[in-house]
């Protein structure tokens, strides 16, 4: 039998500043959720859902609510019965998108309503606002202007406007006052993929579309599209109201690794860093019957430079070849480092949206012209299978 290693050393200590001896038991911080040494801890899911506008969706496909799609009770405990304890809410921001910046009463009483409901099925939740003042969800689809939306739709302000950012400022500080004692909130995710690399105005009068890191750096320093340094007041905002709930940061460029070199991730205490990835993206987000297979190798995860960090979206398309195998080899490198992890995405139990939008839902299975969920799903399967390895969970946690 071989001594214990640095991180079975680590480990255990950790195990035994959070109470457990190899089983879960009552957890004493929610950072040590997010602890690296120590985990994985948390594993889950993505549930993705925006402001709904009738003049575009109507009032069935999204729902007829403020926000949509809607997500079912029965959605999330079937989640949970899949094993997995984490829902990241990639959610609609809780502040109007266009000036005058004021609350969205309903929009907020919809998050509200969902954390509440997570926690009824035994899910930790991480808070993330996809949007906000000045950031509208067509910023997603930037490429499909004047197709089934108007370009006059697509919002970037918060990239040039310092009254947007005040708005952001409010939108986190009511958060964090109405959230703060929340057992089952793991996290606050700042933006959701932050994009002013590519949305901020260039110098010469179009996008900035800056993808090197050093240059994008140079070309924002001091100006409202420097996401680093808005992250860092948003931070601070959030302690002066919350000082335990862990806070979530995605790097620039959608979340991607290469820009997470440019966040202070020491600005306040508690910040995990996290990171999205679809790579390799000609794979993942294959078109039906592209037939494109990875190499083993393109499935691993390098992780990054940081203390903590986690995997807060992946995912791949649910017709590509060995789909399964790519993500248990994915989380599988994630799991080596101990980062947390949420799979893009959930099913949310709305099928009239579902059985039309399902590209990266695992319940529909492998079939590409699948309507309805089949009885065996591989990607379902094997994600059951990693979820399972699930100890925490926030019902006996937290309670303040």
């Amino acid at each position: 039998m071989t001594g214990p290693n640095r991180r079975s050393v680590i480990a255990a200590a950790g195990l035994a500043s959070l109470g457990l001896t190899g089983c879960a038991r009552a957890q004493t911080s929610r950072l040590e959720l997010w602890n690296n040494a120590t985990g994985p801890h948390l594993r889950g899911a993505v549930l993705a859902q925006r402001r709904v506008f009738p003049e575009l969706d109507g009032t069935e496909f999204l729902g007829s609510g403020a926000v949509g799609v809607p997500v079912t009770d029965t959605a999330l405990q079937a989640l949970a019965a899949s094993g997995a304890n984490l829902v990241v809410l990639s959610h609609p921001g809780t502040v109007a998108e266009w000036a005058p910046y004021m609350p969205d009463l309903a929009v907020e009483d919809h998050l509200n309503d969902l954390v509440r409901r997570c926690e009824l099925a035994g899910l930790y939740v991480v808070i993330g606002f996809r949007t906000g003042p000045g950031r509208s969800e067509f910023t997603f689809h930037r490429e499909s202007a004047d197709s089934w939306f108007p370009a006059s739709m697509i919002n970037d302000d918060v990239w040039t406007s310092r009254e947007a950012q005040d708005g952001w400022d409010m939108m986190w500080r009511r958060t964090a006052e109405r959230f703060r004692a929340r057992a089952n909130v793991a996290g606050y995710l700042l933006m959701v993929e932050p994009n002013a690399n590519q949305a901020a105005p260039g110098p010469d009068g179009g996008d900035l579309d800056q993808w090197d890191p050093a240059l994008l750096a140079e070309q924002v320093a001091g100006t409202p599209a420097d996401w680093p340094a808005l992250a860092r007041r948003l931070s601070a905002v959030i302690r002066e109201h919350d000082t335990e709930t862990p806070i979530l940061i995605n790097p620039d460029g959608f979340g991607h690794s290469r820009f997470a070199g440019l966040l202070d991730l020491n600005s306040a205490p508690g910040i995990v860093l996290a990171l999205h990835d679809y790579s390799p993206r000609g794979y993942t987000h294959q078109a039906r019957g592209a037939g494109i297979d990875f190499e083993l190798g393109e499935a691993e995860f390098i992780p990054p430079d940081a203390a903590r960090w986690m995997m807060g979206e992946f995912g791949v398309a649910r017709w590509a070849p060995q789909a399964a195998r790519y993500l248990r080899r994915r989380v599988n490198s994630l799991e080596r480092a101990g980062a947390g992890w949420a799979i893009f995405r959930w099913d949310s139990g709305w099928r009239v949206y579902e059985d039309r939008e399902n590209m990266f839902n695992p319940v529909y299975g492998a079939d590409p012209d699948a309507v309805t969920p089949p009885g065996d799903a591989p990607m379902l399967i094997a994600l059951q299978d990693l979820w399972r390895r699930n100890r925490m969970h926030p019902q006996s946690l937290l309670r303040r």
